[in-house]
Order: C-alpha cells, then sequence, then structure tokens
C-alpha cells in the first residue's frame, strides 16, 4: 500500500515536471525572439498609426502618409477605419511598454483561452489546471502547441490580432449572461476582422439569434462610423480605403497568389481564374446548404464550427495566422476522442494541429519541392521566398492544407455523434424556464 501510494506521488511529480517544460519552452523562445527583435509587429503598428491619424482629424488614403507619425511607410498601411476607437489609444500610449505588453497580453490569452476551452467544454474544473496529474499535462501540452504553432508565432511576431479575436468569438458563447458584452465582443470581431465572420454570422442568424446579429451589426455601423466624430470626411475615408484594398489584391501587390501565395489559404491558387471560380462557387453551394440543414437545429456543435471556420478560410482572404480560431476547436475535439477512446479519429485529427507545429522552413522546403515537379507551375501560382533566397516556386501548401482540414471537418461533422454544443446564455428571468435557455 505504502509502496502504492509512493508510485502515485511520484507519478504526478514526473506530469508536473513535464507540464512546467511545456509551458516554459515556449516563453523561452518567444523572449529569444524578442531579444533577437524578431517581434517587429508591423501590423500593430499600422493599427495604431491609421487610427491614431484618423482620431487627429486626418485621413491617411489613399497614399496620405505623411499624416502618420508612429512610423516611415513605404506603402499605404491598410486599416479598417472602424478600429480608431480602440488603437488610437494604443498609438498615443506608443512605445516600447506598449509592444511587450501586447505580446505579454497574447501569450496570456493564449493561456486563458486553452484553460476555459477545458474547463467549460472537457469537464474540467479550475483546480484541474493546478494539481500535478494527467489533466494538468493535457493542459500543458494543449498550451505548448498552440503557443509553438506558426499562426501563434506569426500573430505575434507581426503584432496580428487573431489569437485575442479567438477569445472574443468563443467569450460569446462562455462569457457570463451579458447581453452588452457579448454583442460588443461580437461587434469588435467584426470591427477588427470581418472576414472571419462571413459563415459564423449568417449561421447564427439562420439558428435564430438573428436579434443579437441585428444589435451586434448595429454597433459595428456605430463603430465604423466614429471617425466621423473626429472631423473626418466618410466618403473620402472609405473611398480611399476600399481603393487600396482593391489595389492590393491586382496581380504583382502583396494579397495576390503570384505574390506571396505560399502563406494564403484560400482558394485562388490556380493560374486559371475560371477553376478558381468554379471551387469558390461549390464551397459556397455547400454553405448555403449548410445554412438550410442547420436552420431547425439550436445546437451550435463543436464539429460545425470547426467546419464553419474552415470554409471561412478557404473563399475568403486569409493569412495562416487565422488559424487561431481553430485551435480551441481542436482541444475539445481530441479530448473527446481521446475519452472515448476512439485513437484513429484522434490521431488524424491530431495531425492538423501538429503540422502548424513544423518549423516553417521545413515546410517551404516540402512545398519548394513540390513546386519543382515539372507541368506545376503551368497549373499553380508558384512564389519565391523572398527571405530565403534559395527556397524558389513554392507551392501554395497552406491552401491545400485547409482543403484538407475543411473535407477532414466535414467528415467529422457527419461521423461525430454527440458534439459539444455551444449556446448563446441569456439573463435568467423569474418566468423562464429550463426550455428556454440559450436562445435569443
Amino acid at each position: 500500500m505504502t509502496l502504492k501510494v509512493f508510485c502515485g506521488k511520484r507519478e504526478k511529480w514526473l506530469y508536473f515536471l513535464a507540464s512546467c517544460l511545456l509551458f516554459l519552452i515556449p516563453l523561452v523562445r518567444i523572449a529569444y525572439l524578442k531579444y533577437r527583435t524578431s517581434l517587429h509587429l508591423v501590423d500593430l503598428i499600422a493599427y495604431c498609426d491609421v487610427s491614431l491619424a484618423l482620431f487627429r482629424g486626418h485621413n491617411p488614403f489613399p497614399d496620405h502618409m505623411e499624416v502618420l507619425t508612429i512610423a516611415h511607410w513605404d506603402e499605404n498601411p491598410i486599416v479598417y477605419p472602424g478600429q480608431m476607437l480602440f488603437f488610437a489609444p494604443l498609438g498615443l500610449l506608443w512605445g516600447r511598454a506598449v509592444q511587450l505588453g501586447w505580446v505579454v497580453l497574447n501569450i496570456a490569452v493564449i493561456f486563458y483561452v486553452v484553460a476555459l476551452t477545458l474547463v467549460k467544454a472537457c469537464g474540467y474544473t479550475w483546480r484541474d489546471l493546478w494539481l500535478p496529474g494527467k489533466k494538468q499535462f493535457f493542459y500543458a501540452v494543449c498550451c505548448f502547441c498552440f503557443l509553438l504553432s506558426r499562426n501563434a508565432m506569426t500573430t505575434m511576431r507581426i503584432g496580428q490580432i487573431p489569437v485575442i479575436l479567438t477569445l472574443c468569438l468563443f467569450g460569446i458563447f462562455w462569457c457570463p449572461p451579458s447581453r452588452i458584452l457579448r454583442i460588443f465582443l461580437f461587434a469588435f470581431v467584426a470591427v477588427t476582422k470581418y472576414s472571419l465572420l462571413i459563415v459564423f454570422a449568417p449561421l447564427l442568424f439562420f439558428k435564430g439569434h438573428w436579434k443579437f446579429c441585428i444589435a451586434a451589426f448595429a454597433l459595428f455601423v456605430f463603430l465604423s462610423i466614429s471617425p466621423v466624430f473626429c472631423g473626418n470626411n466618410l466618403k473620402e475615408v472609405y473611398t480611399g480605403y476600399f481603393e487600396a484594398i482593391r489595389i492590393l489584391f491586382e496581380p504583382g501587390e502583396i494579397n495576390h497568389y503570384a505574390t506571396s501565395g505560399m502563406s494564403m489559404c484560400h482558394l485562388g491558387f490556380f493560374k486559371v481564374s475560371i477553376l478558381n471560380h468554379i471551387l469558390k462557387a461549390v464551397v459556397f453551394v455547400f454553405i448555403l446548404w449548410l445554412f438550410w440543414r442547420e436552420r431547425k437545429s439550436s445546437c451550435l456543435s463543436d464539429t460545425l464550427l470547426l467546419l464553419a471556420f474552415c470554409l471561412t478560410m478557404l473563399v475568403s482572404y486569409h493569412q495562416s495566422y487565422d488559424y487561431s480560431v481553430i485551435f480551441p476547436l481542436f482541444f475539445i475535439r481530441l479530448f473527446a476522442f481521446a475519452k472515448e477512446r476512439k485513437w484513429v479519429l484522434f490521431g488524424v485529427t491530431a495531425l492538423f494541429p501538429l503540422f502548424m507545429l513544423v518549423p516553417g522552413t521545413l515546410v517551404l522546403t516540402a512545398a519548394s519541392w513540390i513546386g519543382g515537379i515539372p507541368g506545376m507551375d503551368s497549373v499553380f501560382f508558384l512564389v519565391d521566398n523572398p527571405w530565403k533566397k534559395q527556397i524558389l516556386h513554392v507551392f501554395p501548401i497552406m491552401a491545400l492544407y485547409t482543403i484538407a482540414l475543411s473535407a477532414w471537418s466535414t467528415y467529422l461533422y457527419f461521423r461525430v455523434d454527440n458534439p459539444y454544443c455551444f449556446e448563446l446564455p441569456v439573463p435568467a428571468r423569474p418566468d423562464s424556464d429550463s426550455a428556454n435557455a440559450g436562445k435569443d
């Protein structure tokens, strides 16, 4: 009996030491990148610089870069004007403290999002996260995978926002039942990265949460017109903004597959444009069918949301850092498969987040090898890596990854019988009953 207790304690401490190591490795890696000044935060600088200019009543679009004061720009940074109220304060306070605070905030959000996912969707208690054992070890593995994933590292390196938006999107379901707070979170996602919601928002609408969607849209409109209160001409601001967006997608520009397709996720990698349009039309029809199929169900399952966000990546412009929003759904599904001992499903599903841990150089090298196959350059846009001159003809591997993940998500959507269901909470009312829970 004494030996059994001793072995049990020893096992727990081994789990604890392994967990500490898994927590520490990503933090050391991020600190090293910061020391090497690899965290240039260019997108965060753009958010703050454009927002600060609008706050001061200056229109930075198009090519009015003289009004941007935080950094010198060779090209006009493209930032949605509705973000002004959120990033102008950071612009006013801009300095090393803001930059370091942004990185620390993203790290803290990842730890919290993983913890919230396990507590809300996987049956954990908050105490399980601190006590040495298998549950804490699984939490450490999830944090390790999320923090070291290429999407999270890229987010912190360039100052993008998908990690924070991940917390906002899942906070819509898991925050305290404050309707105002949930509306604010949804509107914040819309105004900072509206492309993430092109499937998710209509899905909520079709599920019957139309009042919630309309209220969030009204707040989105208010935030979008907020620059007018600082003396800006809205017509000039948005005309310049959309013109700058249009230019970025032209051949030779940064958001075109021929220029930077190696990190893009959407369907646009064929040189023959009609093939891209056919693929997008097929996915679009599938999305409409999905809306119709789900219209009478109150359940927003984890497999449905995983599929919805994968389809989002396919049909609109997205870079690889936007995959952060999918990682909590990976963890929910992996925990469920492990608990049910469905190891084949667990193994195949685990391949997708594990792929995001593969060093980018190895991925680009493999993509370059694929692109070197004779005939590839006549079918696909193949990109020469601008930072590593020896890596040429890079196949659009992230788009292929997205297609594979979407296909697997479709299979899980039909295959999983007892998914976790997300619900929009509502404040309790004296005259309400349990049958009305989760409905707007």
